[in-house]
C-alpha cells in the first residue's frame, strides 16, 4: 500500500493500491485499516457503552457504578468487597459507633398508644382509671401472686392522665436519647426491661398486697442510674446529673402517692446493668453484659416468687371484681 501525494491513506481504488480480485482486503475500512475497537460496556449495565474502569480491578463501568476513592474510582463490586473486609468502630459497650437512636422513639410512642387506647376507654384524658386495660395491666401484688404475672411489665406503659405521661415521656426522651447513643440499642433496651421490671419486684416485696402502681418511672429512673455510671465510666461532669437525680429522688420520697418502691428499685437495678454494659474490657464484654442481665432478671424471679408465695399464703387466689377482689383463702 502506497500513501497519496496529499498523504491521505490511499482509497482502495486508487492507483498504487495493490488488492486481490479488485476488492479491499476483508474485514477492512475502505482505505485498508481495521475497523475502530468496539466500545467496552459497563459490567453491570451490559446496554451502557463506557471507556470508564475500576482503578483498583480494571473492570468497565458506567458513571453510575463508580464510587469516587482515594485514588480514581472503584466499582461496585470493589466497594462491596471493601465493606465487608472493613472493620466497624464499636463503642465501649460493643455497639457500632454513630448509630443513631430507634429505641426511645419506639418506647415513646408504644407508651403513647397504650394511653390514648385507655383514654378511649375511659373517656377522659385526666383520669383513666375506668379503663379495662389499667383494670387489668396494674402492678396489684396479690394479682400477681393469683398468677397475672404481666402486670409486672405491663403496668410500666400505663398512665393514669395526661400530666402522668407527658412529664415521664419527657424524661424518656431527654435521658434515653443520651443513654442510647452511648451503649447502643439492643444493650439500651435491656436496660430499660429490666429496670422496669426491678422496680416491679421491688413493689412487689415492699407495697401493700392490694396496692395498684402504673407508670414508666421505674424504667426511667433505671436509665438514670445507668447514666450515671456512664458518665462515671468516661469521667464526664457529673454535677448537673446527680443534681437531677437527687430532685427526683426528693419528690419521690416528699409527694405522696409516688411509689419509692418503683422509683428506688429501677435506679438500683438500672445502675448495675449498666455498670455490667460500660465496665467489661472489650475481650469478655459480651460474656458480662449476657451473663449479669441474666443474673439480674433470676434475682428478680426469686424476689417475685418469694413475695408471691408470702401472699399465696395468706390470702390464696384472688380473682378481680368490680368492688376489689374476691380472695378464696388457702386451704388448711
Amino acid at each position: 500500500m502506497t500513501a497519496s501525494p496529499s498523504g491521505e491513506p490511499p482509497n482502495w481504488q486508487q492507483p498504487g493500491w495493490q488488492q486481490p480480485n479488485g476488492q479491499p482486503p476483508n474485514g477492512t475500512d475502505r482505505y485498508g485499516y481495521p475497523p475502530a475497537a468496539q466500545s467496552e460496556v459497563c459490567s453491570w449495565h451490559p446496554g451502557r457503552a463506557t471507556a470508564l474502569h475500576c482503578t483498583r480491578c480494571g473492570r468497565p463501568a458506567c458513571p453510575d457504578c463508580l464510587t469516587p476513592a482515594s485514588v480514581g474510582f472503584h466499582c461496585r463490586a470493589c466497594v462491596a468487597e471493601s465493606k465487608a473486609t472493613q472493620r466497624t468502630a464499636r463503642t465501649v459497650t460493643g455497639a457500632p459507633h454513630g448509630q443513631q437512636p430507634v429505641v426511645t422513639y419506639v418506647l415513646i410512642a408504644l407508651n403513647v398508644l397504650v394511653f390514648a387506647v385507655t383514654a378511649v376507654q375511659a373517656k377522659s384524658v385526666s383520669t383513666v382509671g375506668d379503663s379495662s386495660v389499667f383494670e387489668h395491666g396494674a402492678l396489684t401484688p396479690i394479682m400477681v401472686s393469683s398468677g397475672e404475672y404481666w402486670r409486672l411489665l405491663t403496668s410500666g406503659f400505663l398512665h393514669e392522665g395526661l400530666l402522668h405521661i407527658a412529664l415521664n415521656m419527657l424524661a424518656l426522651y431527654f435521658i434515653g436519647l443520651a443513654l442510647e447513643r452511648i451503649i447502643g440499642r439492643w444493650r439500651y433496651l435491656a436496660v430499660y426491661l429490666i429496670s422496669l421490671l426491678g422496680g416491679s419486684a421491688i413493689v412487689m416485696v415492699f407495697s401493700a398486697f392490694n396496692s395498684s402502681t402504673i407508670g414508666a418511672s421505674g424504667a426511667i429512673f433505671g436509665l438514670m442510674g445507668a447514666l450515671v455510671v456512664t458518665f462515671k465510666r468516661f469521667h464526664f461532669d457529673l454535677r448537673q446529673l446527680v443534681i437531677i437525680v437527687g430532685i427526683n429522688l426528693f419528690i419521690t420520697f416528699r409527694i405522696a402517692g409516688i411509689s419509692w418502691q418503683g422509683h428506688l428499685g429501677g435506679l438500683v437495678v438500672g445502675a448495675l446493668i449498666g455498670a455490667a454494659m460500660v465496665y467489661p474490657p472489650a475481650r469478655t464484654r459480651r460474656a458480662w453484659q449476657i451473663g449479669s442481665s441474666v443474673a439480674v432478671l433470676a434475682a428478680l424471679a426469686g424476689l417475685v416468687i418469694y413475695r408471691d408465695a408470702q401472699l399465696a399464703a395468706q390470702w390464696g387466689h384472688c380473682v378481680q371484681v368490680a368492688a376489689g377482689f374476691r380472695c378464696q383463702p388457702p386451704q388448711g
